[in-house]
């Protein structure tokens, strides 16, 4: 008799602990909360954004900005999206994330996404180049006083050793941490993106980049 108590216990115990899982999925895939892995999370994110199902490409960790924060690149033949996630209350979470329209015949494609936690941020610039004859990524960043004068610019180079070869693909990720606060006297403008070739020679200019 003893015996079989126990093993109607363990049944029974089984028993809720696969009814739990069952629910956990339930809430998994109805509500979007209680997400098990920080992956579940990029791919929510991706599906909010409307690009459909995408791969990952790279996951980079900045414990600078978040001790939990994980960003995701992913893509997709037609887009290319990156997205946080970090560990809550409710699981693995994503407060939103920036996506690129793919879909043209252009040599490269950029993306810009930054994401703030207390007092500090990251910011990440990413891409995919299309284009064989790139070799060096160069973004310039305008900060000038109110009075524009002296302006100054910020720069930020990605050369082909550092790009991130996936496939048919070649993709690009800059990312820093940075103070959330920058100088209250100075206006920061949009990034310049250039790209050149193996000689020197500019492929392609862009003046503005997408952050949707």
């Amino acid at each position: 008799m003893k015996k079989s108590r126990v093993y109607t216990r363990k049944r029974l115990a089984l028993h809720w602990i696969l009814l739990a899982l069952v629910f956990l999925l339930v809430v998994n895939q109805l509500l979007g909360v209680c997400l098990l892995l920080p992956i579940q999370a990029a791919h929510r994110s991706a599906d909010l954004q409307g690009i459909g199902r995408a791969h990952l490409v790279e996951r980079r960790w900045e414990p600078e900005w978040r001790a939990t924060g994980l960003l995701y690149l992913m893509g997709n033949e037609n887009a290319i999206f990156i997205t946080d996630t970090h560990l809550g209350p409710l699981g693995w979470e994503t407060e939103r994330g920036a996506a690129v329209d793919c879909t043209g015949d252009a040599p490269l494609y950029v993306g810009q996404y930054d994401a703030a936690y207390e007092d500090r941020m990251v910011n990440c610039y990413f891409g995919r180049i299309d284009d064989p004859a790139v070799e060096r990524i160069e973004l310039k960043i305008r900060a000038e006083p109110f009075d524009q004068a002296n302006p100054e610019f910020y720069c930020l180079t990605v050369e082909r050793e550092a790009f991130i070869k996936q496939g048919d693909h070649t993709f690009f990720w800059i990312m820093e941490a940075l103070p959330w606060k920058r100088n209250s006297e100075w206006v920061y403008g949009y990034p310049i993106v250039l790209a050149y070739d193996a000689r020197g020679n500019m492929v392609t200019e862009f003046n503005t980049i997408s952050n949707t």
